[in-house]
């Protein structure tokens, strides 16, 4: 299992409306793609940039053939969708973990 991560550093002046579309478009269109078999958002609370929140969205997918379909098939237009409606207000990173197991 691979996590597929986005970092998101969300200007505070688009914040309400950004996560809003997060949750009810944006979330949803990686979902679509049928790539990944689910999503786990998180508010980071570390590393707070002034005048901005910061969130991590996770992604999970099977293997690394099927990460690659995603990149190479939807990643660009999500992506497109984000920064013609948000610009840089919006900025984000992507980052990509190998899952080694759960633990409690």
């Amino acid at each position: 299992m691979i996590l597929y991560n986005t970092t998101y550093i969300v200007e505070e002046t688009v914040h309400d409306d950004w996560f809003l579309w997060l949750k009810e478009e944006h979330i949803n269109d990686y979902l679509k793609s049928k790539c990944f078999e689910g999503a786990r958002l998180g508010k980071i609370t570390s590393h707070i940039e002034k005048g901005a929140v910061t969130y991590s969205l996770q992604l999970f997918v099977k293997d690394e053939l099927t990460l690659d379909q995603f990149k190479n098939n939807f990643l660009s237009d999500i992506q497109q969708k984000s920064i013609q409606k948000y610009g840089t207000n919006v900025l984000s990173f992507a980052s990509e973990m190998d899952h080694i197991g759960d633990f409690s």
